[in-house]
């Protein structure tokens, strides 16, 4: 990152496990705001909304669902991510139809979680 750039900061609602993950994953490429609740997330976007580039969302983190609705309502300001631990199949068209920007596996290499990041931050379309 450039001398001076701040770095973009991305809103984390997942376990402690991913949380880690994209910890070691995101090391100084952005800032990570850990949300431990649907509440939690909503409190910090009211808070930050400007300086939040980017929401992740773990499907099966309590309330995953509904976050991602609240977020993904018009007018859409903020990026998200939405990732699983499951089968994505089953539930990709319609967490799709909810405007995310990405649904990803939780799985994914590190090297994969920077680039996703950046390309949905960038708004470019996803790497392959």
């Amino acid at each position: 990152m450039p001398d001076g750039e701040s770095a973009p900061i991305v809103l984390v609602a997942a376990r402690e496990e991913l949380l880690n993950k994209l910890r070691n994953a995101l090391a100084d490429t952005v800032g990570l705001l850990h949300a431990e609740t649907h509440r939690d997330a909503i409190t910090l976007l009211e808070r930050l909304r400007s300086e939040i580039g980017l929401a992740i969302v773990e499907l099966e983190h309590p309330d995953g669902w509904d976050l991602i609705e609240e977020l993904t309502r018009t007018p859409k300001s903020l990026k998200v991510i939405a990732t699983t631990s499951a089968d994505p199949a089953p539930v990709l068209g319609e967490i799709m139809d909810l405007g995310i920007d990405a649904l990803v596996p939780e799985t994914m290499a590190p090297e994969e979680w920077r680039k996703t990041v950046q390309a949905v931050l960038r708004h470019n379309e996803l790497p392959e």
